[in-house]
């Protein structure tokens, strides 16, 4: 089974030519830093339209081409639709489609996750209308292209995000790549504060970050719940950072911030949204 798309023409365009354009442009045109030194291990991203936050997520995605292509990209996103009834959704598919072409799904390591962990299960209707894991799919086709690789794919929603369950995921995948032996790179899929005034979304989404740089998933738990900050994928970022820890990592940089705003020059009431990169 292919998963088709369900967001290309809104998020993102749904034309190959112009597609891949906006993606190269973009890309060529960031202000780039230095390469990240050692092993990329987790990349935090946003998922909103590419015209939101497009520029944000190239920073991620710049420094992994730079950085190596794994053999599978695990995307984490949070579930938007209130689709399916799992915890920790899994995608059926074979393979998942955008205006790029076909992406290939790595089943041997999806069926790995679902054997060790209970509260992951396959469930594609929590997939059937998700943009959150859609939209960095373009990206990964196309930063592997350039470096003419073929890279696999696992996409998982997560409905609940508690940092327990988050926390258990992140083993999981560590365990189940450690008995593979599979190199991969974990990709949090998430976009910070949602419709506060620019001003006040900094000043919370500040928090954020500061977390993601200290690599403390409790101080990222408690921040988004004591702050109230509507951040939608705290979860997996909380397994972005848990996996990376167990997989040795030491360092995380902040590399982008960005809001909606910046889009069209609307600060009442934006969405925030950062770009990330954890190496060991």
């Amino acid at each position: 089974m292919i998963r088709e798309p369900c967001v290309s023409g809104i998020f993102y365009p749904s034309k190959k030519s112009i597609l891949k354009e906006n993606i190269e442009k973009t890309l060529n045109n960031i202000n780039t830093e230095d390469p990240i030194t050692g092993q990329i291990t987790a990349g935090v991203a946003p998922h909103a339209g590419y015209v939101y936050s497009g520029k944000t997520a190239c920073y991620t995605y710049n420094q992994i081409r730079k950085n190596r292509i794994p053999e599978t990209f695990i995307i984490i996103g949070p579930n938007h639709t209130g689709y399916g009834n799992s915890s920790i959704a899994l995608t059926t598919a074979s393979k998942w489609n955008t205006p790029l072409g076909d992406i290939t799904v790595d089943t041997e390591l999806n069926n790995e996750l679902q054997q060790r962990n209970p509260n992951i299960k396959y469930d594609d209707r929590a997939h059937l209308k998700e943009h959150g894991t859609e939209v960095e799919l373009p990206f990964i086709q196309y930063i592997t292209g350039q470096e003419d690789k073929n890279a696999m794919i696992v996409p998982i929603v997560i409905s609940n995000q508690t940092l327990e369950l988050s926390q258990q995921l992140a083993r999981t995948i560590y365990e189940s790549t450690e008995k593979l032996g599979r190199d991969i790179i974990i990709i949090a899929s998430t976009d910070l504060t949602h419709y506060e005034n620019s001003e006040n979304a900094r000043t919370k989404d500040e928090k954020v970050m500061k977390s993601i740089e200290n690599m403390d998933e409790q101080e990222l738990y408690n921040n988004v719940t004591n702050y109230q900050i509507t951040m939608c994928g705290y979860g997996p970022t909380i397994t972005a950072i848990t996996y990376s820890k167990l997989a040795n990592a030491k360092n995380a940089r902040i590399l982008d911030y960005s809001n909606s705003g910046d889009a069209f020059g609307d600060y009442d009431s934006v969405v925030g949204y950062t770009s990330a990169i954890i190496t060991k």
